[in-house]
């Protein structure tokens, strides 16, 4: 069914637009908190307008990664420390459905991805990986102050799918970002 849902995402991303001198692309880049460690990072997204200009609707997709790095020190039980390297990879594809209000369009959409967690100690014993597949959804608002330029805020909630060793299935995460759109 994973794979399914993947494959049939590329193959929307792949398909022609009807209208191809209106279609739409944009690159953007953010900051993005989330509320499992690491919990700052930042994100790289591309997404391809399905609808022409036109429309007041916006349907899309959208193909994005991101990473999050964090170094500590941990203490451990017989009174010394140690260092913490933790290291996110987060990538996916996602469907999102627009509105355009003005200035503003608010969108929301749903996607899947997979989520690369790392962590490398002084102590083998304490490092590990792990790898998840994960599904999420997502709200957010657009800006359009100038036609080019594009603010946006987005929150994101994912859901992991087997986590062995991370002590967290889900994550929730808000990202504050511009888009450059053509």
């Amino acid at each position: 069914m994973k794979l399914i849902i993947a494959i049939s995402t590329i193959i929307l991303f792949l398909l022609p637009v009807k209208d191809h001198a209106n279609a739409q692309f944009a690159i953007g880049a953010s900051y993005e908190i989330r509320d499992e460690y690491p919990t700052n990072g930042f994100g790289v997204r591309l997404e391809k307008g399905l609808l022409g200009k036109g429309h007041m609707l916006d349907l899309g997709i959208r193909g994005h990664f991101s990473y999050f790095n964090e170094t500590n020190n941990l203490s451990i039980g017989d009174g010394a420390t140690i260092s913490r390297d933790m290291d996110v990879y987060d990538y996916g594809l996602a469907a999102l459905l627009g509105i355009r209000l003005g200035i503003v369009k608010p969108y929301v959409g749903a996607g899947v991805g997979l989520d690369r967690f790392k962590q490398s100690t002084e102590r083998e014993q304490l490092s590990f990986k792990e790898n998840n597949f994960y599904w999420n959804a997502f709200g957010g608002a657009e800006f359009t102050l100038i036609p080019v330029v594009s603010p946006f805020i987005e929150y994101r909630i994912s859901q992991f799918t087997g986590t062995e060793d991370l002590t967290f299935d889900k994550v929730n995460r808000i990202a504050f970002g511009i888009y450059l759109r053509f």
